[in-house]
């Protein structure tokens, strides 16, 4: 693997130095976001003290409602807020994963652009790029761990890899589930091409490079002594039994007449999940991570992207796609779901009581 110094993003468009410049972090999902911006909350008042402020009007971690607003409404929101910041001389940084389709358009991107200049800033986007295998694990896993379908993990690749929704006997039921942007020279296009746009991609390389780390220093601060996030920020992954269970809970849930929005909006549904990530943690069910690559499925996937990625490193890193990621671990059948008869009768329990608690007409 080598050094942080070559991964560091190289920036795309002419080079500038205005005077104030607006960083936007946008994600994209489950490339560690809610890390970041736990973050950058706790050590705000450092990064004010070297000239860059982390503005949270809405008392969140993230930018998430602005940028919900700025999808609803227009630029209105963010004209509002730099104007609120007319007086700091420093850069500012926004973040959320709201952020990414504002980007996917030329049009919003000029937009974007000119709403920035307008108020004296210059428009700096950051995105991060998490390989493709491990994006779809991390997504598959979110999925079963909210309860919202019960897909197999190949069911799950095939239609991403189709661009299409996911099939199934029970997915009426089921949360409506759309194809992600995998090839990274389409979901980028629009910020490699932007005319005067500088934009950043940060490689998402956990356990070897920490994120924080890699955004600090690629917007050029001073090395220093950073608080970190808070353990109640760790996203966890819920592991092979605990998403073992949280497969079984979707199966059982497919059976109410009922769509899991409708679950989740009027009958408690985050209740139960809460009860999933409590079992995952007290049983230590978190430390056993779950891996859905078996058989030949990683291979035939990284051959699908292999050459695309190539070209996207070589452009925004000037390496390729090897030299910035280390190859994916083979598969191993150890690291799949675990569906034992505990598991089931843990599963029937918890259904049994959630299902209870639900008007007669749901039972």
């Amino acid at each position: 693997m080598p050094p942080l110094e070559h991964l560091l993003p190289m920036s795309q468009g002419p080079a500038r130095q205005p005077q104030r410049t607006l960083h936007l972090h946008a994600g994209p999902h489950k490339t560690g976001s809610t890390y970041l911006q736990a973050r950058l909350q706790r050590n705000r008042r450092s990064l004010e003290r070297l000239g860059l402020r982390y503005p949270l009007p809405w008392g969140e971690h993230s930018h998430r409602h602005l940028a919900r607003q700025l999808r609803a409404d227009g630029l209105g929101a963010l004209e509002k807020l730099l104007q609120q910041q007319r007086r700091w001389s420093g850069d500012m940084l926004l973040s959320a994963e709201h952020f990414v389709p504002l980007l996917a358009q030329a049009d919003s991107l000029e937009a974007l652009q000119r709403c920035c200049e307008s108020k004296g800033f210059a428009l700096h986007v950051i995105s991060v790029v998490r390989p493709q295998h491990a994006l779809l694990n991390s997504f598959y896993a979110h999925v079963l761990g909210r309860l919202y379908a019960t897909p197999s993990f190949t069911a799950y690749v095939r239609a991403q890899l189709a661009c299409r929704r996911l099939r199934g006997p029970a997915r009426r039921r089921w949360i409506h589930l759309a194809p992600l942007s995998l090839d990274l020279e389409r979901r980028f296009e629009a910020l490699l091409v932007q005319p005067g746009l500088r934009s950043s991609f940060l490689p998402f390389v956990p356990r070897r490079h920490d994120l924080f780390d890699q955004l600090v220093e690629s917007l050029g601060l001073p090395p220093q002594t950073w608080r970190p996030a808070p353990a109640a920020q760790a996203n966890e992954q819920l592991g092979r039994r605990g998403l073992g269970l949280a497969y079984l809970l979707n199966a059982e849930l497919d059976s109410l007449p009922i769509r899991r929005s409708g679950l989740i909006a009027e009958h408690g549904l985050n209740r139960l999940v809460e009860q999933l990530r409590i079992l995952a943690r007290q049983r230590g069910w978190v430390k056993e991570r779950y891996s859905g690559w078996q058989g030949r499925l990683l291979q035939r996937f990284e051959q699908h992207y292999a050459a695309s990625n190539d070209r996207f490193a070589q452009q925004v890193w000037g390496q390729n796609w090897l030299a910035c990621f280390a190859p994916p671990p083979p598969p191993s059948e150890s690291q799949g779901l675990v569906l034992d008869q505990e598991l089931r009768q843990e599963a029937r329990r918890l259904f049994t009581d959630y299902r209870c608690r639900l008007p007669q007409a749901l039972r």
